[in-house]
């Protein structure tokens, strides 16, 4: 039996065009399982994205958000960022370097490590830093359902307001994979999203002072720097080969910040947290 579903998602394997070809009309009608069943690895893209837009044919009016890679400012700033925090290897030496300088920094944290690290997390908190939301346990939200993706982004900010009793006002996804579904969430929530403009570097150097001399060197005023205090998904698997991987990765990052913070002081520049360039405004 033919249901509004099962249209929907024959309808977009049908928009594939020459992707899908006829096929899209042989869709047309059949159940969902059917559709599945028989599909391409190309035109189950199109049906699994037909399927997202039906689960969201009901948005609201949700206003404009912005997603921020960089900020416009006359003022001589850079913000910096460290994701997938707090953790007691890396957060507690980010937090002397910061403070060696006079520094703040936006701290997006995964809530499963803020619970874990309760005191690191409010010791980010008391040096002034701003938290942003970076989802519970660091999922790659592109395989995620609409479902999920809300429990990931909802309860970071449950767990972590709870503690501190601060409300976040930023999310930044993992690994920067933005999806339609954390969008509409964070809109929801009045979250403004934020990627980066610049990072550690090119390629995977091992040598901290390479690290620093690109990142002291390359941010101009209203960069968003993108960093690290955690490994993400690495901390359910520390022994894996890739968590092993990024834990040395970190580890550079982290040797190499008191350097790149002592080059863009150099160069004139104040490292703050995003909000406080926002407050500085243009």
């Amino acid at each position: 039996m033919s249901t509004r579903r099962g249209f929907l998602l024959g309808a977009a394997a049908g928009a594939a065009g020459a992707a899908a070809g006829a096929t899209g009309a042989r869709l047309l009608g059949e159940d969902e399982d059917g559709i599945r069943a028989g599909a391409t690895a190309a035109e189950r893209r199109f049906l699994e994205t037909a399927g997202a837009a039906a689960e969201f044919s009901d948005v609201g009016r949700l206003g404009t958000h912005r997603i921020v890679w960089s900020l416009t400012t006359t003022q001589p700033l850079v913000a910096l960022t460290f994701d997938d925090g707090p953790t007691p290897e890396y957060t507690p030496r980010i937090l002397d370097a910061l403070a060696a300088v006079g520094a703040t920094a936006t701290f997006n944290v995964t809530g499963y490590n803020a619970v874990q690290h309760a005191d690191l997390l409010r010791q980010v908190v008391a040096a002034g830093h701003e938290l942003g939301n970076h989802t519970w346990t660091h999922e790659d939200l592109s395989r995620l359902t609409p479902a999920r993706t809300r429990e990931q982004i909802v309860r970071c900010a449950e767990e972590v307001e709870q503690l501190v009793e601060r409300r976040f006002t930023s999310f930044r996804p993992p690994r920067g994979e933005l999806t339609g579904s954390a969008l509409q969430i964070c809109a929801e929530l009045g979250y403004e999203v934020r990627l980066w403009s610049c990072t550690r570097g090119p390629g995977d150097s091992g040598d901290p002072r390479e690290v620093a001399r690109y990142v002291g060197s390359t941010p101009l005023a209203g960069d968003v720097v993108g960093l690290h205090d955690g490994i993400g998904r690495g901390t359910f698997a520390p022994r894996a080969a890739f968590a092993i991987n990024l834990s040395a990765r970190r580890e550079v990052e982290v040797r190499a910040l008191p350097e790149a913070l002592a080059r863009l002081g150099e160069r004139g520049l104040s490292v703050v947290s995003v909000d406080r360039v926002q407050a500085a405004g243009s």
